[in-house]
């Protein structure tokens, strides 16, 4: 995929909407390792305003590339986040020397503050105000500037106009017309496809016969997938999102024909929920009511087969649980945007799925369609949710298996408990053609005899809804069986089952998936031979880490410094007055070496004074304890600074008490 290139040629500052612990107002926009990033919405924003400035509001080119609000159909430009280049070794080695997110975001910003002036000239009270922005240059090499590079999209006849706009971005994010943003735009053509793997069909694949395609993907942004709030996001990749999104791959590469409708409406094909997972990749199912933690030791419990304790068990309410009775739930995080709908503007905040994190389904269908979604999975990364275009929704391919479906049965005797756990989302129609949530209406689509339901079962039910953006209307509200739920069943008499179940209508869409297994063997027999990625070879950044060990110094000295200064306050009010602080002051600022400073201090003509300063300066450095590499006359003159300038506040607190 091409790459769009930013170069700072400034500082910048792309503000995220919200302050840090009451001391920076107004921040920079970071990930959770504490890297500045340039959000892809913001980007686009900016693009566009380059675009109009070369062609016009109203030009047709505008409306090709970046599209027209309310369309029913997106335009033909999709860009993601711009991170900085060296974004994939660097936060692999942020995670693992455990770098803290604040300290990172330290190595590539610094503050400024700023007021509001009155007409006079002098500043407004109560308008000092604190920016972070991102510096220009790298922090770990000062002669080259910093850059950001984005992933995009588009077709190849609007390449040479995006060129043109590209160049014609100068200014990004807050402050621009004040200094800040100023940068240089460049495009980079057939850039390696960091998203893809190599993986092939079976030596002896055939169209007619049936296959599954075994899937994980690894969110690359933040994802927001609609749900009954508006902002807040789904914990899973419902199977309508992703018809929807391998029908948009489909339609960038063929046209709207017979295999079209027979994929991805016709029913043939079975697209499922994409559901949590670990780097394992382990089946992960929504958590029935039949498990249980207990509230002394939090051990999950599954009520179906352990004996009653003393211990209070309470059900586990949602989550994902796998064989091992591990249970994991999707990390969230909140954003903020600019309400720019509103005349009256402001933010609005929105809750959604964490990057970075594995999500896992299958798809299942004549090997002529599978050939067909295997060739899609080639062709780069997924699109899933809102804001495809922009900022949102990229996931890449990191574990694959192609295999013939196997007719996995459940062997169940006499007495044993069958759990009917339903992993989706389930809608049952009743003899009238409505849909039913009716225990017996359930029994009767899975042939169980309703007299056999045993007390652990539990059913949870839900409002399916949707959005149908093609003709910009609401899909109906339709009651539904909640996936979560589970039905325990004793057997009458020896059985054998199929261990999956598909009933309902949508199964297409991801619904009505009924896993089957004996009680106290969730998942024991899901087991796959999936291909995962090879690990690429990264740079160590061992220079970047030696820059966060002297970071940590840096603080540690500093502390020391202000610890001082506060242990002898009294000293500096009864001996030192504020001119002579300034004079000392003077002098260290003015010092090449320590022998130089020495010798300035020595040159004080009053005896008693020069005593003082000798003393104090000689105690200061002999209490801070630091290896002798770092101790250098820098590190010590910044220090002593730190005192002074704080014996200087003492003496203007005092006289302001």
């Amino acid at each position: 995929m091409p790459e769009m290139r930013i170069e700072l040629m400034s500082n910048l500052c792309v503000s995220g909407g919200n302050g840090y612990a009451s001391v920076i107002d107004t921040d920079v926009v970071i990930d959770q390792l504490g890297i500045p990033f340039i959000p892809a919405r913001r980007l686009k924003g900016c693009l566009r305003e380059a675009a109009v400035y070369i062609y016009g509001e109203n030009s047709e080119i505008i409306k090709r590339i970046f599209g027209v609000q309310g369309d029913k159909k997106s335009g033909a430009l999709s860009i993601e986040n711009a991170y900085i280049e060296e974004y994939a070794s660097f936060s692999k080695m942020c995670v693992e020397n455990g770098l803290a997110a604040s300290r990172v975001t330290e190595l590539f910003t610094d503050t400024y503050a700023s007021t509001a002036v009155e007409n006079t000239g002098a500043a407004k009270e109560n308008s000092l105000r604190f920016l972070r922005y991102v510096s220009k240059n790298k922090a770990w090499n000062t002669n080259k500037n910093l850059v950001f590079s984005a992933e995009y999209e588009l077709d190849d006849e609007y390449s040479k106009d995006f060129k043109r706009i590209c160049k014609a971005l100068r200014h990004i994010g807050f402050k621009r017309n004040r200094g800040f943003g100023n940068v240089k735009c460049s495009v980079r053509e057939s850039v390696k496809n960091k998203s893809g793997l190599c993986f092939t069909l079976p030596s002896n694949f055939a169209d007619d016969k049936d296959y599954v395609i075994t899937y994980a993907v690894s969110l690359d942004e933040y994802l927001m997938l609609s749900s009954q709030s508006a902002n807040e996001s789904l914990d899973y990749i419902s199977g309508q999102a992703v018809v929807g999104a391998f029908a948009d791959k489909y339609l960038k590469v063929y046209e709207a024909d017979k295999n079209f409708d027979e994929l991805f409406l016709s029913g043939k094909v079975r697209f499922s929920n994409l559901y949590i997972t670990d780097r394992k990749y382990k089946t992960y199912v929504p958590v029935p009511p039949i498990f249980g933690k207990t509230k002394q030791s939090s051990q999950i419990i599954d009520l179906t087969v352990s004996q009653r304790t003393s211990e209070i068990v309470k059900p586990l309410k949602d989550g994902y649980i796998n064989s091992d009775l591990d249970v994991k739930k999707p990390l969230t995080e909140r954003i903020y945007h600019n309400n720019l709908a509103d005349a009256d503007g402001g933010l609005y905040i929105q809750n959604g799925i964490q990057k970075d994190q594995l999500f896992m389904g299958t798809v299942s269908g004549k090997g002529f369609y599978i050939r067909i979604i295997a060739g899609l999975l080639k062709k780069g990364k997924l699109s899933f949710g809102r804001s495809k275009t922009a900022q949102y929704s990229k996931c890449s391919l990191a574990a694959i298996s192609i295999e013939e479906v196997s007719d996995k049965k459940v062997h169940l005797q006499k007495g044993d408990k069958a759990v009917y756990l339903f992993e989706s989302d389930t809608l049952i129609q009743n003899e009238f053609a409505g849909n039913s949530v009716s225990v017996d209406e359930v029994c009767k689509a899975l042939d169980i005899d309703e007299k056999n339901l045993l007390p652990e079962s539990g059913l949870k039910y839900k409002t399916i809804s949707g959005y149908l953006s093609v003709i910009r209307m609401q899909r109906p509200h339709i009651r539904s069986i909640a996936a979560g739920s589970a039905l325990v069943v004793v057997c009458g008499e020896d059985i054998t089952l199929d261990e999956i179940l598909y009933i309902g209508c949508r199964q297409n869409e991801g619904f009505g998936k009924v896993r089957v297994f004996k009680a106290g063997e969730l998942l024991k027999s899901d087991l796959h031979n999936l291909k995962t990625k090879d690990d690429v070879p990264l740079e160590s950044h061992d220079d970047i880490k030696e820059m966060f060990v002297l970071l940590e110094k840096d603080e540690k000295m500093r502390n020391t410094a202000v610890s001082y200064a506060l242990s002898k306050k009294q000293n500096f009010l009864k001996d030192w007055g504020t001119a002579f602080i300034g004079r000392v002051t003077l002098m260290l600022e003015q010092s090449y070496s320590k022998d130089d400073f020495y010798k300035r201090i020595a040159s004080i003509k009053a005896n008693s004074k020069r005593t003082i300063a000798d003393k104090l300066i000689k105690d200061a450095l002999k209490n801070w304890e630091s290896d002798p590499e770092y101790k250098v006359w820098s590190k010590e003159k910044e220090y002593l600074l730190i005192i002074l300038t704080l014996a200087k506040y003492f003496h203007k607190e005092k006289g302001n008490g």
